[in-house]
């Protein structure tokens, strides 16, 4: 396992290198005029501009400014021209708990909710308990993130005022509850889509497994069906729904920046659409490597629980 870990680690640096790169020719090289205009924001004093290009070392080639970028980044200290030089790294790790815990909690609910009708659907399967969750599954799924966003924040704010309309406190300065009223329906809004994904997949593959001869070898040795049930079917029905849940996961890390914005979350979603809104390329390069990195560390981590769901992975 050790040295999974290792060559895991070694795996996500090449990754997230070239991440770096796809990134800084995106922002930097593939744009049509001078660099530092763009990343100098609106301001378009000479000498100011001058600076930038001097800052960023887009005067000494695209290999230069590429590594000025990395060694601004390694550092902690990328300054944005266009927000008068301040370092927006303490922003963006500010925003990091703010979206992991939304997605944590998103994460919970759809989890829980999918994994339960899921299973729930595929021993009743034909039934109307059955056919019932599925069309709410669906339901589920069809809704627009952003539309069921503001569905949800006119209900439970407007009409029905059990939560607050928006902001962030954290669970240091306000406590567990406090944080949890905040958080509760952007988690839910995420919640909804993914955990109508997670109730048809958890069917299909709980059915799937259901229909193997080791599971009718198991029930007709005489076994619990309860233990059958949950040691050999659903610890191998859980290993498609660990890979997807390592994708969604990252995903919700990267930024759940529809969600975010709309319920004013200062997470990274919302550091994300500030630049975009500013045309802050620095944010935007900063916010990119950092969801990148959540990516790599998720995948990595989807890696190891599948080893320890399946022996085979382990023996390989």
């Amino acid at each position: 396992m050790g040295g999974f870990l290792i060559v895991r680690s070694f795996d996500g640096i090449i990754k997230l290198f070239f991440v770096s790169v796809i990134l800084f020719f995106v922002l930097v090289v593939l744009p049509p005029g001078d660099p530092a205009q763009r990343f100098g924001g609106k301001m378009q004093d000479p000498v100011k501009i001058a600076q930038v290009k001097k800052d960023f070392c887009f005067d000494k080639g695209n290999v230069g400014a590429y590594g000025c970028f990395m060694k601004k980044t390694l550092t902690g200290n990328f300054e944005s021209p266009s927000q008068g030089n301040i370092n927006i790294v303490p922003a963006a790790l500010k925003a990091i708990p703010v979206t992991f815990g939304l997605a944590v909690l998103a994460s919970i609910i759809w989890l829980a909710a999918g994994i339960f009708a899921g299973a729930k659907g595929a021993l009743k399967a034909g039934s109307k308990l059955d056919r019932g969750l599925m069309v709410a599954a669906l339901i589920g799924i069809s809704f627009p993130t952003a539309w069921l966003s503001l569905l949800l924040l006119m209900v439970f704010t407007d009409k029905i005022p059990i939560f607050p309309a928006g902001g962030y406190v954290s669970i240091g300065s306000d406590g567990l509850f406090s944080w949890f009223h905040h958080m509760v329906l952007p988690a839910l809004t995420l919640a909804i889509v993914s955990a109508g994904v997670y109730t048809r997949l958890t069917r299909t593959t709980v059915r799937q497994k259901l229909r193997e001869e080791y599971i009718k070898t198991a029930e007709a040795k005489g076994l619990p069906s309860r233990h059958v049930f949950f040691k050999h079917v659903m610890r191998t029905a859980m290993i498609p729904i660990v890979v997807m849940f390592g994708m969604d996961f990252a995903g919700l890390l990267g930024g759940a920046i529809f969600t975010e914005t709309i319920v004013g979350l200062p997470g990274l979603g919302g550091f994300v659409m500030r630049g975009m809104q500013g045309s802050d390329f620095s944010m935007l390069f900063v916010g990119g490597l950092i969801a990148a990195t959540f990516v790599i560390v998720s995948n990595t981590l989807v890696d190891l629980v599948q080893a320890m769901l399946d022996p085979k992975l382990r023996a390989a």
